[in-house]
Parts: structure tokens; sequence; C-alpha cells
């Protein structure tokens, strides 16, 4: 399947501990970014350095049932746009991207700057779909 991913590589998805594990990501992850990425044009930044996607074992403070973690699914990623498009346009175009989860985060920093806007998507096994938001570190707001 990776074969058919254009802008992405499963070690864009590693857990950082322990390299080649973003070949352990659902792949509905990869698809999702990757026409999420042909249709904005805007480049996409998965967090796999700081834990952000793959996490083999729970090393990197998520929840004991994260979706980050493999013995959940790993079907978890953390990223950012490279982008001067709005926030709100980001918003927009990852609410509709078909993901069953997305936490929007204006709290996160990376490379020692503050993000504009970070998102964190899922495929959680779950009916419905889940939107939250985090505007200080811990504090969230579910809004579906």
């Amino acid at each position: 399947m990776w074969e058919t991913i254009e802008w992405f590589e499963p070690k864009e998805f590693d857990d950082p501990l322990y390299p080649e594990s973003g070949l352990n990501i659902d792949m509905r992850i990869p698809v999702t970014l990757d026409a999420l990425r042909k249709k904005t044009g805007w480049p996409i930044i998965p967090h796999w350095k700081v834990g952000g996607c793959v996490d083999m074992h729970g090393n990197h403070g998520h929840a004991e049932k994260s979706y980050h973690l493999t013995k959940v699914g790993a079907s978890a990623c953390d990223f950012h746009f490279k982008t001067d498009a709005s926030m709100r346009e980001q918003i927009a175009h990852v609410l509709h991207a078909g993901f069953y989860a997305v936490g929007i985060y204006f709290c996160w920093r990376w490379n020692d700057k503050n993000l504009d806007v970070g998102f964190h998507v899922d495929f959680r096994p779950i009916y419905g779909f889940q939107v939250w938001t985090c505007r200080e570190k811990g504090k969230y707001v579910y809004l579906v």
C-alpha cells in the first residue's frame, strides 16, 4: 500500500525510539493525510520525532488507551501544516478530510516556536465523529 502514497514515507510515522516502527501505523492515516496534502497543496509535518505518531510501548506520555499506541491500533497522528493559510481554513480542511476524530491544538510548540494550530487525528473504533480543542496544555473542550 505504501507504493500508492505520494507525500509520505513510513519513517515519518516512526516511534523515535524504534526505527521502522512507522510500518505499524494504521494505513488509513497515511492514505488520508496523503489525500489531504494533495487537496490543499500544503506540506504536512507529522510529529513523529516527539512520539506523535506510532507509540510502540507508551514511552511518549500518551494515555493508556491512546490511539497512538500499537496495542490500541496505532491509528493516530499529530501534525501541523507548513502554510500561511488561516487557522480557519486549515481547521476546515482537517474536519472534512475523513478522520473519525480531530483534536485542534492551539497550545503546541514545534522547533521552539508556538504553532498557530496543530492537529491530532485518528481512526478510533467507535461510532460517531469526535472533535475537541485545547487552548492551554491539559485543558480540553469537547465540541462534538
